[in-house]
């Protein structure tokens, strides 16, 4: 009787675990994803203290940031520039770097005397940069992802154009043509990678194109219209910021080629 009772009992438990019953409930969440690796290209978020970075760094070595404070809920930089193979926080190179803020009039100046370095390791992002405001450093331990706890990266897996397109509304803040920071609405992206928006005294009509196989998009622009400011064509990046629930946060960052004049939108999906 006994044997057999430890029997009919084993065949109890078997069912309820064939069952689901018994032990684990499935309820328990799954692990978070792990951090993507830092690689030697991507989009990283840096944090100064002063202030924090979103910043864009491709294989060729081009380099595109945005500052921000107040939490990030304020605009207040842009630098910029090519970086050699040797460039290092410890062998630091000049960039252009226009401020949105620290003129008197918040109209954007260019920082004079910028300079920068970023140091790959394998786990971690070194990045120094130096201008009027001071020097600061900072780390990054993760690639930029489309949402927080998300393994997708913003740089290595990328958005498809056809989910960018749409209307937009956000911010443009510019620098060497005195204009301060103004709200807009009506940025239209197309499927085709054509891009309009009447912002900043000017029209502007541009292009994108997918650089290499990330997801960012390198961009163009010739503003025009009478009484813009801007003197000749803009090129830059159009770098995803995040992708929550299929709606996309844009990072458009543009200059002329002297570096004397920029535009930087701060895009929202409608």
């Amino acid at each position: 009787m006994h044997a057999a009772r430890l029997i009919s009992l084993a065949s109890l438990f078997a069912a309820l675990s064939a069952c689901g019953g018994g032990g684990d409930s499935g309820d328990t969440p799954p692990p978070p994803p792990p951090a993507p690796p830092i690689g030697t290209a991507g989009i990283f978020d840096v944090d100064y203290g002063q202030f924090t970075g979103v910043y864009t760094m491709l294989d060729d070595g081009r380099f595109y940031g945005m500052h921000f404070v107040s939490g990030g809920s304020v605009l207040a930089g842009h630098p910029h520039g090519p970086l050699s193979a040797n460039n290092s926080t410890g062998s630091r190179e000049h960039i252009a770097w226009a401020n949105f803020i620290d003129d008197l009039h918040q109209t954007g100046r260019q920082e004079q005397a910028g300079v920068f370095g970023r140091t790959f390791h394998p786990s971690t992002l070194d990045v120094s940069i130096t201008g009027s405001m001071g020097s600061f450093s900072a780390t990054a331990t993760r690639q930029k992802t489309w949402a927080s706890d998300d393994a997708h990266t913003l740089y290595n897996d990328p958005i498809p154009l056809a989910s960018l397109a749409g209307n937009y509304s956000g911010i443009v803040r510019t620098a060497g043509i005195a204009t301060p920071q103004q709200s807009l609405t009506g940025f239209t992206v197309g499927a085709d990678g054509n891009w309009s928006i009447t912002a900043a005294g000017c029209h502007f009509e541009g292009t994108l194109a997918q650089y290499r196989s990330t997801g960012v998009y390198e961009a163009e622009a010739t503003p025009s219209g009478d009484g813009c400011r801007f003197t000749g064509p803009l090129a830059g990046v159009l770098m995803p910021m995040s992708y929550v629930n299929g709606m996309p946060r844009l990072g458009l960052q543009l200059d002329t080629a002297d570096n004397t004049q920029t535009a930087v939108f701060l895009l929202n999906k409608q």
